[in-house]
């Protein structure tokens, strides 16, 4: 468990109260990486570079708030960091877009693989059109990975209003979808 007087050490740059800090952090968010990243030696390297920052922050970290919270923010942002610099688009709504032209609907996966940049643009370009709320809310759930609680608690919205808005994300992208579609098989 993460104590104010460890993370006082920690700040103090105590090596042993690091080594406990590094063994509970990679416990709770090597998970995290490996969730998103999907190969264990990225992940570790990304990971690390997380922690490091962990460790940079904690003399800016307020003790009246959930340590863990906060560690996982960090790490979230660092593999959003890493997600950007590598232009690579790993999870989506549900995988891969799969069409049924007989019933004209749309079927949307996640890949655990890299989309190339072309799909990249083309959704990036889809969220664009989502209206701002919904596309952050479904942003965090869907590429960062956070719960409905915890949008709940950052946006200051009921995880209800959280659930409606990744389920208005995903109407609206399938409609976006199905309208390109459409355009497409007229052409």
């Amino acid at each position: 468990m993460i104590t104010n007087d460890l993370i006082d050490k920690c700040v103090q740059d105590d090596i042993r109260a690091q080594l406990v800090m590094h063994e509970h952090c990679f416990k709770m968010l090597m998970p995290v990486c490996y969730k998103f990243v999907r190969d264990e030696e990225m992940a570790r390297e990304i990971y690390n570079q997380g922690f490091l920052k962990i460790l940079d922050g904690l003399k800016y970290f307020d003790q009246n708030k959930d340590f863990t919270q906060w560690a996982k923010k960090i790490m979230m942002n660092k593999l959003i960091d890493d997600y950007r610099s590598k232009k690579s688009l790993q999870k989506l709504i549900d995988s891969n877009i799969e069409t049924d032209y007989a019933s004209n609907t749309i079927r949307l996966k996640v890949e655990n693989n890299y989309i190339n940049q072309a799909e990249e643009e083309r959704v990036t370009y889809l969220l664009a059109k989502l209206p701002p709320t919904t596309r952050r809310v479904f942003e965090l759930f869907a590429l960062e990975g956070y719960s409905h609680q915890e949008i709940s608690d950052l946006m200051k919205m009921s995880t209800g209003t959280s659930k409606w808005h990744v389920s208005n994300a995903r109407d609206l992208l399938k409609r976006f979808v199905t309208r390109k579609l459409n355009v497409v098989s007229h052409e």
